[in-house]
């Protein structure tokens, strides 16, 4: 007997099922069949699509255009021309992403469908995407949250995270692609042929910077945008497509390689030999690039990655962890292969070149090792000089004895009153002399910025219109702001917890937190800080001020240019430095400095005196701060806050001193009973800063 079966009858519209399928959600096979038991009926398919002359049109172009496209590729590779970048690139690359050709034409096409989640998977991706670290979609209501458990509702995407944070994504990926653009144009020809045709790493990464077009990305941005109705995670995968085809090609550099291109890159702009100012402007370049690469890498990356997840792959997977893990599912995705992939070469390929390159290096070595003897000689003098000066403004604050970690808090709160925070900084905590310093200083700059200095630019700090007097007026911020407003509040809450809960600073919380602080701290204060890193994410930085550590360099090199010079023409000497200085009000500084110099009558209250015990506390903060080698990085911070000896317990008070003033005058006195020694015996004393031979006559005025 034949069994014949029955056609099924086109009674739906076209597209009708798939509108239904849509309302309906993603469900099981098992929980279809029950629907299909119980609600019976026929089985029906949908009529086909009428086609007409129009779209048969469309389909030809895009066929021919196809074809066209395959026969000159093989053209583009070998014939590599210089170009604007606007209809060409000028560096071409085989692993360059082009547009679908779908999206070419006009031609609707076919809707990309997501992977089907168990219900567990859906949770897992929920939770992550409507956490407070993402915020990629809306966090639902309680009754939306309420009926949709367990089931396969929209998955719709957050407006704020579509038109705010995408958008700053993309103007990032544009300041980094512009930055690289403008050294590459500055390299010798030899640099920009090796971009064009070399297969080294550094070079086939260069080649895609250059030639990334941001325009594709943008126009499947500016499309979501224009939706009318619910954004849904499936009406993002063109952007998704787009804006991660060369982030994946330049993942596996990480931030440490990417950085070193970037240097290399700036270092080939160097043999140009350019101007000064195209130097500074190459060198602002190649740091605006390394800035938005890690603004790329920690937060593109790492922001969008749910999204790029959801499309790829059906089982959860945390970060970094996706990348590695589903490296294949996320290049099928994208559409590309291995081979446009560009992975860091192996320390194995440079063995060769290092070995050439070590006999000849041998000699330059033990060349320079004896002048950076002589070098660190002469800086270590200089610094121990400097803390001298400190302990005779300051005598007993321990500047002589920072190896053992004196706790400047007693000493200096009754001079400065800091706010409240600053007394739980632990003695072992550098930023503890940091602040200190900062405000002493601040009290040398009362007096500097009355120096008719003019306009003088600070060294060579790259930054533009960075003079004196501005430095004078920002200088209180890097306290002020910085420290007792971004930083003190999140100390003050971490000492909370820590004194309510004895375990804190082993939570992961805590941990979370403590590692938060620490980042601030290097970004903001100390550079070459070294500390367990527990978490990969870091804290948002303020970056409207310019950074301490290079500013404080810049300072030093100034001051030191304007003394030695000053000196070096002591008969002319200029009638600005030469004249008393004066300070609007009196403070602590004020008033040590009078008596250290001799007095309020002495002829040595110069301009020029005072720059130079400012000199000896910039040189102070600048090695403590700048210098790898310097006591600040001698131990690893595990705990930032006070503790009471032996326990991690915060000891939130400790008693103040109160004889600051009665010690500098008995020290006062002591350095006037040794001069007279020193003048009875006769013995010569090497040059050291002016007013030693005034101590007797200050002493006598305060007296």
């Amino acid at each position: 007997m034949d069994i014949t079966f029955k056609k099924p009858q086109a009674k739906y519209e076209p597209g009708e099922l798939q509108k239904t399928r849509k309302n309906i959600g993603d469900i099981e096979k098992e929980e279809a069949e029950v629907m299909i038991k119980r609600l019976g009926g026929e089985i029906g398919v949908e009529k086909a699509d009428i086609i007409d002359d129009e779209v048969l049109k469309k389909v030809r172009s895009v066929r021919a255009r196809n074809m066209s496209q395959k026969d000159g590729k093989k053209k583009r590779e070998n014939m590599r021309t210089r170009t604007k970048r606007g209809s060409e690139s000028v560096f071409s690359d085989s692993a360059g992403a082009a547009k679908s050709s779908a999206v070419i034409s006009g031609l609707p096409s076919k809707k990309y469908r997501l992977p089907v989640l168990n219900n567990r998977q859906r949770q897992l991706f929920d939770k992550l995407m409507i956490s407070q670290e993402y915020r990629i979609r809306p966090a639902p209501g309680f009754f939306a949250m309420l009926f949709s458990f367990g089931r396969g509702g929209p998955e719709r995407v957050s407006d704020s995270f579509i038109k705010n944070d995408l958008t700053a994504h993309l103007q990032h990926i544009d300041s980094f692609i512009e930055s690289i653009q403008s050294l590459v144009l500055a390299l010798p020809n030899t640099y920009k042929n090796k971009i064009n045709k070399d297969d080294d790493f550094i070079f086939r990464a260069l080649r895609i910077i250059y030639n990334w077009d941001t325009l594709p990305v943008k126009q499947e941005l500016s499309a979501v945008k224009k939706k009318t109705s619910w954004i849904l995670i499936e009406d993002m995968v063109p952007f998704v497509k787009e804006l991660y085809r060369p982030l994946i090609q330049l993942y596996f550099l990480g931030e440490m390689q990417m950085t070193r291109i970037i240097k290399k890159l700036y270092g080939w702009t160097l043999e140009t030999q350019s101007a000064k100012n195209e130097n500074i402007q190459h060198l602002n370049a190649a740091r605006q690039a390394a800035s938005e690469w890690l603004y790329i890498f920690g937060q593109i990356i790492k922001g969008v990655y749910p999204l790029l997840m959801r499309m790829c792959v059906n089982e959860f997977e945390s970060y970094p962890e996706f990348y590695t893990k589903r490296i294949s599912e996320i290049m099928r995705f994208l559409e590309i292969t291995k081979y446009d992939i560009i992975l860091p070469k192996k320390d194995t390929d440079s063995k060769k070149e290092r070995r050439s390159e070590t006999d000849e290096k041998k000699e330059e070595q033990t060349k320079d090792t004896v002048h950076k003897e002589h070098a660190q000689e002469g800086k270590q003098s200089l610094i121990l000089q400097s803390l001298g000066v400190l302990e005779k403004l300051f005598p007993e604050a321990g500047w002589l004895h920072l190896a053992d970690y004196p706790d400047m808090y007693p000493y200096f709160q009754p001079l400065y009153s800091f706010p409240d925070g600053f007394n739980l900084l632990a003695p072992t905590n550098p930023l503890q002399v940091t602040i200190v310093l900062l405000r002493i200083i601040e009290d040398f700059f009362q007096g500097c910025r009355n120096i008719p200095l003019g306009q003088a630019d600070v060294g060579d700090n790259p930054f533009e219109q960075d003079n004196l007097q501005k430095v004078f007026a920002d200088w209180t911020q890097y306290r002020e702001v910085l420290f007792d407003k971004i930083m003190v509040p999140n100390l003050k809450e971490y000492v909370n917890q820590a004194y309510t809960q004895g375990d804190f600073h082993t939570s992961r919380y805590g941990k979370r937190e403590l590692s938060n602080w620490l980042w601030q701290t290097k970004y903001y204060f100390h550079p070459h800080l070294v500390f367990e890193i527990s978490f990969i994410e870091r804290p948002r930085i303020d970056n409207t001020y310019i950074p301490l550590p290079e500013r404080i360099r810049a300072l030093v090199h100034l001051f030191s240019d304007m003394i030695r010079q000053a000196d070096a023409a002591e008969i002319s000497l200029p009638l600005n430095l030469s004249a008393a200085y004066s300070f609007d009000v009196e403070n602590s500084i004020s008033y040590r400095l009078n008596l250290l110099l001799g007095g309020s009558k002495s002829k040595e209250r110069t301009n020029l005196n005072l720059m130079k015990y400012t000199l000896c506390a910039l040189r102070v903060l600048d090695w403590w701060i700048n210098d790898r080698e310097s006591l600040a990085y001698a131990r690893e911070i595990s705990i930032p806050y006070r503790t009471s000896d032996g326990s991690t317990q915060p000891l939130l008070s400790v008693p103040l001193r109160t004889d600051q003033r009665d010690v500098f005058l008995r020290n006062l006195r002591l350095m006037q009973a040794a001069q007279k020694t020193d003048a009875l015996n006769a013995v010569p004393k090497e040059k050291e800063l002016p007013g030693e031979n005034q101590i007797n006559n200050a002493a006598q005025e305060q007296s």
